[in-house]
């Protein structure tokens, strides 16, 4: 009988083949699975940043000691405003569709607003601001002055679906006291988290 020579190639060729087809399959399915789970991150992403939160920048001091120019910010675009929540929102004196304002909602609808030698009284009740670090750079430098909603508006109370606010960097800040209150439509959102810079990342008070 004659010899009959097989066209396939020897064993340890084919080995190494099916071994090299099983590498690049696995490899093939790490990339696509790394390619899926970045495509869901933006996904959670944009979904988070259209119905829920939306990032700011600040821009300016109106705001020290509590927030810094050029700190990066998450809005909560969904959740009632409260005292002393921070909200963004348009000038309501401007036409600048670019700018935005960070001020502190001090009143909201019903609350009397007094201030007395740099004390807050809301409703006739004296109020503790201890967002307001006098250490920092002197009592001076967060005045709040002396005034009334009746004195500054002439309003006895924050009417309904609108807010008073104040920059907590009281003797550099335009807010309520030089354009009046803001509607609580106009509002962006309020604050909720920081998260550049490095060292401040945490939520916001």
């Amino acid at each position: 009988m004659g010899n009959h020579q097989s066209d396939l190639p020897p064993r340890s060729e084919r080995h190494g083949a099916k071994k090299n087809n099983q590498q690049n399959n696995s490899l093939l399915k790490d990339i696509v699975s790394t390619l899926l789970y970045i495509a869901f991150l933006f996904g959670i992403f944009f979904i988070i940043n259209r119905y829920f939160y939306t990032p700011v920048l600040v821009d300016g001091d109106s705001m020290e000691p509590t927030l810094h120019n050029g700190d990066y910010l998450f809005l909560n675009v969904y959740s009632d405003i409260d005292n002393f929540d921070i909200v963004v929102f348009p000038p309501p004196d401007e036409e600048d569709e670019d700018t935005r304002y960070i001020k502190r909602v001090i009143g909201v609808p019903g609350d009397t607003i007094e201030y007395h030698s740099d004390i807050l009284y809301i409703n006739g009740e004296e109020v503790e601001e201890n967002f307001l670090d006098y250490s920092v750079e002197g009592k001076d430098y967060y005045s709040s002055g002396n005034f009334s909603l009746q004195s500054l508006l002439g309003i006895e109370e924050v009417p309904e679906g609108k807010y008073f606010v104040l920059g907590d960097n009281r003797l550099n800040s335009r807010d309520s006291r030089s354009f009046g209150l803001v509607d609580e439509e106009v509002i962006l959102g309020k604050v909720a988290f920081r998260y550049w810079p490095f060292e401040d990342i945490g939520f916001v008070e």
